[in-house]
């Protein structure tokens, strides 16, 4: 090996290390996404189921109650207990900020609940 030869695996080791950890990254965020959609459609769920059995006035504060248990965040409640129904759409934090948009994204998750038709 000539002299010119020394640390020219270098260049190629450092770009592959950095597409490990680029992919690494990636794969960690998409998991988190996921998580954080799990998370709204199960809040959502519990709220909506809530606000039927609720069927009072006060039963989109039920919704608001079970949804903050969970984790999660209220953006819609609508409550019909004369026809035994609830849909509730709530958000939950994604956790993570991204360059140029800023920390506060949300996923969100609908749900209705009621008697079958």
């Amino acid at each position: 090996m000539s002299r010119r030869d020394e640390g020219s695996s270098t260049v190629p080791a450092v770009g592959i290390a950095t597409v490990a950890v680029a992919l690494a990254l990636m794969v960690g965020t998409i998991a988190q996404g996921m998580s954080a959609r799990v998370r709204a459609d199960t809040a959502a769920d519990l709220a909506a189921l809530a606000v039927v059995q609720a069927a009072g006035t006060d039963a989109c504060d039920v919704a608001d109650e079970v949804a903050q248990r969970n984790g999660a965040t209220v953006t819609e409640c609508i409550s019909r207990p004369d026809l035994g129904k609830s849909t509730v759409t709530v958000e939950v934090p994604l956790g993570i900020s991204v360059a140029g948009v800023g920390d506060d994204l949300t996923v969100k998750g609908t749900a209705v609940a009621g008697r079958a038709e």
